[in-house]
């Protein structure tokens, strides 16, 4: 019997016409999924954007679609993502979140981007495995991921942690790597203004590189926000609302 493929309702994508002629884009990272992203478009909406929560390929499903896929479908889904939405709008801004804002980056280097924001991207991380993926995933693979369920994880978190974060699949992991190489190539060619969110605690990025690579690589302004006491993912940790205040401020603000 073949296994069914369905979105998980917490993943599935969100499309909402806005009012002010804008529209923001959110990427998810790595393994990641809409849901976190809610209730910021949702707030995005509430003062006139149009929001699109981006779901990308082999995502939110289950492992076998996963698999299926490579950094080059995330990439040309985001980028056809960007394209629909330049057009009835005015303007585009991003969102990208890990890997979200290694695309973001790729993006911005490619079309023209009102505003980047940042959310922890995946610009640099402290595990030295990830740099060897590449030659790994010849020999090994997967790996065995840390995720364990917590105490009230519902149903659809409890099938994304056994299909996603239970074990990393080395080529996939390689697909982020080359992301990374090609975003870190075009930083040169990035002049949209940025708001760059890092935080102090956050073990999944090298938060002081991540900061040190894109300040130094790209043309654009570049306004920088550090967080005390989340963890890699901003927008489900004890300081999303003023992570959710520091984007609507600063997409707000004029450029």
């Amino acid at each position: 019997m073949k296994e069914q493929t369905r979105v998980v309702k917490c993943a599935a994508p969100v499309y909402k016409k806005g009012t002010n002629g804008k529209a923001v884009m959110i990427i998810h990272g790595y393994t990641g999924y809409p849901g976190p992203f809610y209730e910021m478009g949702e707030l995005l909406h509430s003062v006139g954007y149009t929001i699109n929560l981006v779901r990308l390929p082999g995502h939110g499903t289950n492992r076998r679609d996963y698999k299926k896929t490579s950094w080059r479908d995330w990439l040309n889904h985001a980028r056809n993502v960007y394209m629909d939405l330049e057009v009835g709008h005015d303007s585009v801004l991003i969102i990208g979140h890990s890997m979200g804002g290694v695309l973001a980056l790729i993006l911005a280097s490619r079309f023209n981007p009102e505003k980047v924001c940042l959310l922890a991207p995946g610009m640099s991380v402290p595990n030295r495995l990830f740099y060897m993926t590449p030659f790994l995933k010849f020999i090994l693979p997967s790996i065995s991921g840390e995720w364990v369920p917590e105490e009230g994880d519902d149903e659809d978190r409890r099938h994304l942690g056994c299909e996603y974060w239970s074990i990393r699949i080395t080529r996939q992991v390689a697909g982020v790597y080359k992301l990374m190489r090609i975003a870190r190539r075009g930083l040169g060619l990035v002049d949209s203004p940025l708001l760059l969110m890092l935080s102090e605690l956050d073990e999944t990025i090298s938060s002081p590189k991540v900061e040190a690579i894109i300040a130094g690589g790209v043309k654009s302004p570049i306004e920088k926000v550090i967080l005390k006491n989340s963890p890699h993912g901003f927008t489900e940790g004890p300081e999303k609302d003023f992570v959710h205040d520091e984007v609507i401020r600063w997409f707000s603000s004029p450029t």
